[in-house]
């Protein structure tokens, strides 16, 4: 790979409408404050970003975590070597230099690191950082959620002065792309610690901002001033806490906040863009809304049944009626259209994968299920009822939960619909105390990235949480080969392999999708300029930019 070239990992073949990211908190929203949007009376510019994170989202500020914090929050105080920009779907050097270079055999990666990067606290930024953020994963697996440090993967990384070298035990040229999905900690700050459970209350990073305080109404950042390359023209970054998307669109109607990480309440969206000075950004995304399935739970761990929940699904109603036509169509093989043509495009709408109620009926009837008195299927005594686990406080993820579960019922499958806030649905896909599971699982971009959520090295057994993103415990023998041959294959034979993979994804049902989400990203213009939208707006990138009018 050439140095300083941008690396195009897609071709996007589609625009999006609107998008919905909901997300939701149990407290109050921020009260009122009474300083405007661009400043205080101390004269401090403030740009108000609104986003809606509960308690649970700020008990730590650990980037190796999933848990217990708001990713995005990560993004302002750290920095990755690269950094993956959805809007153009290409990777940009941020720590590194520029995009590195592979040795001929393609087995070692070499990155050479950024000059004059200083953290935080004024120490000197190194390479022995890098090291000891990798290392960190690696002697932590349960940290490494994409399977960086498999056995076909990486073997070891030395240092040698500014520069770093990636050493493979296998070619894997999807390396960079992993590579964008961890933010570099600093091994003074780190190191006397364990990265599994700091809850790292100081962060100390690079990015352009600094942690100052969280309270119960928001996150306070700083600029930093002695940022290697984007000073922000703004002095705070105040991240306004809200309850819920309806109350955080009001203060996007109303100006108390000028953007949102793109939290909006979709019947609002109309009124909100007849305000010229209200903008949406729009770009597609890599996130699959799913029913995930337990697959080692009594009824569950048999593919018929599994089955019968892909065939209870309309997808298309739920787009439809839910999503108000504003996200794309799921593949029943997992992997999203933006792969073009690595994607099996028969998939999506062979008969044998779209809804039908019958057909659900037929698939457990000749498993040997029969109904019961209750109108519920039962075998050898065990009914089909399972516990259904969903969001509260996400209006559209409810309304799609209650179609979901009336459509099993007119199967016969029995359902318990259980509320849950968004770090809890987390926490029980990674431990597995579930049977469905409604909720959205998001990967590295990369076609591989996305197939390995079901190699069975990205799960655990019950009860122990799971290295990767197989929250479904789905295990097969072929999806495990096809994978493990895929990830060294040239491009042609990639795409075989892709679709053998996608095709027996569909058939054996290990979630049942429901639709693809991107980013829309509400944001105002009547206070600042100078938005970035060759990013999203809402990033570090383009916030180091703004300034107010």
């Amino acid at each position: 790979m050439a140095k300083g070239k941008k690396i195009s990992m897609i071709a996007f073949l589609f625009i999006i409408l609107l998008t919905l990211v909901i997300g939701c908190s149990n407290h109050d929203a921020p009260s009122s404050n009474t300083d405007n949007a661009s400043g205080n009376s101390s004269g401090n510019v403030q740009f108000h970003l609104g986003e809606t994170i509960n308690p649970e989202q700020v008990s730590n500020f650990n980037p190796f975590l999933v848990n217990g914090n708001w990713q995005t929050l990560f993004e302002y105080i750290y920095e990755p070597l690269f950094y993956f920009n959805p809007v153009k779907g290409e990777l940009m050097p941020i720590l590194a230099e520029d995009l590195g270079t592979w040795s001929e055999d393609q087995k070692a990666y070499s990155v050479t690191l950024r000059e004059g990067v200083v953290w935080h606290d004024g120490e000197e930024f190194s390479a022995e950082d890098v090291l000891y953020t990798f290392n960190a994963i690696k002697e932590h697996k349960v940290l490494d959620q994409y399977q960086i440090w498999n056995d076909k993967r990486l073997k070891e990384i030395n240092v040698d002065g500014n520069t770093i070298t990636f050493h493979l035990t296998e070619k894997f040229p999807s390396l960079p792309f992993y590579l964008s999905t961890v933010e570099i900690v600093g091994e003074h700050s780190f190191g006397d610690e364990d990265p599994s459970t700091n809850l790292n209350k100081e962060p100390i990073g690079t990015g352009p901002f600094t942690f100052n305080s969280v309270n119960e109404s928001a996150i306070i950042l700083e600029k930093n001033a002695k940022h290697h390359s984007n000073v922000p023209k703004i002095d705070e970054l105040v991240i306004n806490r809200f309850n819920n998307a309806s109350t955080l669109t009001l203060s996007l109607e109303d100006g108390s906040v000028e953007a949102s990480t793109g939290t909006i309440a979709m019947p609002s969206i109309p009124k909100l863009l007849e305000n010229p000075a209200a903008e949406m950004q729009v770009y597609p995304g890599l996130s699959v809304f799913s029913v995930i399935m337990n697959n080692e739970r009594p009824g569950l761990e048999d593919q018929a049944v599994r089955k019968a929940i892909q065939l209870a699904i309309d997808r298309t109603a739920l787009i439809e009626k839910a999503e108000m036509n504003a996200v794309f169509p799921a593949n029943p093989g997992f992997l999203p259209k933006a792969f073009n043509e690595m994607v099996d495009e028969t998939i999506f709408d062979s008969p044998e994968y779209q809804y039908n109620i019958d057909q659900a009926v037929q698939e457990l009837e000749d498993a040997g299920y029969s109904k019961n008195a209750n109108g519920v299927f039962e075998k050898d005594g065990e009914e089909l009822s399972f516990t259904y686990n969903m969001a509260s406080n996400a209006p559209a993820q409810n309304k799609e939960g209650t179609m979901i579960t009336q459509w099993l019922q007119e199967v016969g499958i029995q359902t318990t619909v259980k509320l849950v806030t968004w770090p809890e649905l987390t926490k029980l896909a990674m431990s597995g105390d579930f049977d469905l599971l409604q909720n959205s699982i998001a990967f590295p971009p990369d076609p591989q990235a996305a197939l390995e959520v079901f190699h069975s090295r990205m799960t655990a057994p019950e009860g122990e949480n799971t290295p990767g993103l197989n929250y479904m415990r789905f295990r097969d023998d072929e999806v495990d080969g096809w994978l493990d041959e895929a990830s060294v294959a040239d491009p042609e034979t990639r795409q075989e392999l892709y679709k053998k993979i996608q095709k027996r994804i569909a058939d054996q049902a290990p979630v049942a999708v429901m639709y693809n989400v991107g980013g829309h990203i509400p944001y105002r213009v009547d206070n600042f300029t100078n938005y970035n939208e060759e990013v999203p707006v809402y990033s570090a990138l383009s916030l180091s930019q703004i300034e107010p009018k």
